[in-house]
């Protein structure tokens, strides 16, 4: 768990990116309370490679909205995993993003066997701060668009739904844990304040379905 470090003076002369960084790293109980919640610091050392150097620091690496509709559009343009994965839209956020849900699952000729297969449903990102649930999204993804026999099972047999980013607003803005109305999503899932929570509603819905 070092911090993550980008440097721009880096990135442009050695072509580096995000590298982990840091020593004498601490997490530990500090002196501060509030309505009974103790709070906890981290610390650690670290020097600034350059002078006149902007530099920013992250506790996993970053992966953004524009990273996931690179991502989406690299399946659209595969002409094979663009057979079994369909891209559509859930429906749009409260700043009037996409909230993207895709379908994956091999086709089959008997349209009542394909009834048959049972559905799995993935989310992540619900939290915009927690990047790493983006990285385990990406990495299942790779997995199960893959040439595998395992992964070519799993298609057979069940048809996935996946919402790979339930909060891009908050993802956009910044937020660690919160949508543009200042609520935690994640405590949202039984609210029908459709026009609040949009990417919670039409998920829910979809589950129902």
């Amino acid at each position: 768990m070092r911090p993550l470090l980008y440097s721009e003076a880096e990135a442009k002369i050695h072509k580096v990116g995000w590298q982990r960084t840091g020593d004498q790293i601490k997490y530990y109980k500090n002196n501060f309370s509030r309505d009974g919640h103790q709070y906890f610091s981290l610390t650690w050392t670290f020097q600034f490679p350059h002078d006149r150097d902007t530099c920013y620091f992250a506790h996993c690496y970053p992966y953004t909205y524009s990273n996931l509709q690179d991502y989406l559009s690299a399946i659209a343009r595969d002409p094979r995993r663009s057979k079994f994965c369909k891209i559509r839209i859930l429906c749009h956020s409260l700043a009037r993003n996409i909230v993207y849900v895709l379908t994956i699952t091999n086709p089959l000729q008997d349209f009542n066997t394909e009834k048959c297969k049972s559905a799995v449903i993935l989310t992540a990102r619900v939290h915009p701060g927690e990047t790493n649930s983006s990285w385990m999204m990406k990495g299942f993804l790779d997995y199960l668009l893959g040439d595998s026999d395992n992964a070519q099972l799993l298609r057979d047999t069940f048809i996935f739904k996946v919402v790979p980013m339930l909060n891009p607003d908050g993802v956009i803005v910044g937020n660690y844990r919160c949508s543009l109305v200042g609520k935690d999503l994640n405590r949202n899932y039984r609210s029908d304040l459709k026009d609040s929570f949009p990417s919670i509603w039409y998920t829910r819905s979809m589950i129902k379905r």
